[in-house]
């Protein structure tokens, strides 16, 4: 697919007709995603910043018109409200008036990610990074996006590029230790996997996910004893997560503990009930466990989940 163009100066029809063919189609990494991954939840994707309200900046949009800045606001506030079609809309009305600086083509590519168009955000990123070569938030958002994407020498030139200049930098130094081990290079994934769970410990705000990507890595080795004391951190850290109650479950399974790998996994099946692989972990631990009749239910309602999900 062509980069369907944003380009500097363009008028505000292309980007328009542009957003109506966005790709929704997202390119299936190789191995299972990582769960930190992009992410996309509001305070994620934009800076901590106060926001107006949308009807208060469609008020001042009424009394001044021509003020680039408050198209952008409003743009940044779109997307925010996960209306990426409408936040892309915006945009181009804003470059009619200013073109933007580097944080907000950012937030046009993030516009992008939000509708599974990663060739365009990749673009936009760095259109971005070319202004701003030394912008940590561009460059991680960028190895993300190439890291979705199986680009995995590139993504790891991000983020280590993230390294050199904010050496501290939790999120880069996680991702880089996930890209190591997509390019098949597990004893430096360990060893950056490490780094990032050592830094949270350090960290009074501690994130789940150095912990949890630690011990999937662990499990995924076959070490599910040593990845045991990371997941349980993970949950320990996020209770309400369904994915680190549902590794956790399976590593218990994994080191003989079945019934507890269960209880584990029928949380992650409460907090996540339609994913079939849950109900599928969850059946091989009631098996080891020895019931039969609650594994053969999870086998079948992964079966079924899994039939609707490629019915999808």
């Amino acid at each position: 697919m062509k980069s369907t163009g944003w380009r500097l100066g363009i008028c505000a029809a292309a980007l328009l007709s542009c957003c109506c063919a966005v790709a929704a189609a997202q390119q299936t990494p190789a191995k299972e995603p990582a769960h930190s991954g992009l992410p996309l939840s509001p305070d994620e994707l934009t800076p901590a910043i106060a926001q107006p309200g949308e009807a208060q900046l469609r008020d001042d949009l009424r009394r001044n018109p021509g003020s680039a800045d408050l198209y952008y606001r409003l743009a940044l506030l779109e997307r925010l409200q996960n209306k990426p079609k409408e936040s892309l809309q915006t945009y181009t009305q804003a470059a009619s008036l200013r073109k933007p600086n580097p944080d907000e083509l950012r937030s046009v590519a993030l516009d992008y990610v939000l509708l599974g168009d990663f060739e365009d955000a990749i673009h936009w990123l760095n259109v971005a990074l070319a202004m701003d070569s030394s912008n940590v938030d561009i460059l991680y958002s960028l190895g993300r996006c190439l890291y979705t994407q199986n680009r995995f020498a590139e993504a790891d030139a991000a983020f280590t590029r993230v390294l050199q200049i904010a050496p501290r930098h939790l999120k880069a130094q996680e991702n880089l230790g996930l890209t190591y081990d997509a390019e098949n290079q597990p004893e430096k994934a360990e060893q950056a996997l490490r780094k990032a769970v050592a830094w949270s410990q350090e960290d009074s705000a501690q994130s789940p996910w150095p912990f949890l990507d630690l011990g999937v890595f662990l499990l995924d080795q076959s070490r599910a004893k040593e990845a045991l004391p990371f997941l349980q951190k993970a949950v320990a850290l996020d209770r309400g997560s369904a994915v680190c109650h549902e590794k956790l479950g399976r590593a218990l399974t994994a080191t003989g503990s079945p019934n507890a790998g269960a209880q584990e996994l029928e949380v992650a099946v409460k907090l996540e009930p339609n994913n079939p692989k849950t109900h599928f972990e969850l059946g091989r631990a009631y098996r080891e466990s020895g019931e039969t009749e609650k594994a053969r239910a999870e086998f079948a309602a992964s079966k079924l989940l899994y039939g609707a999900h490629n019915q999808n």
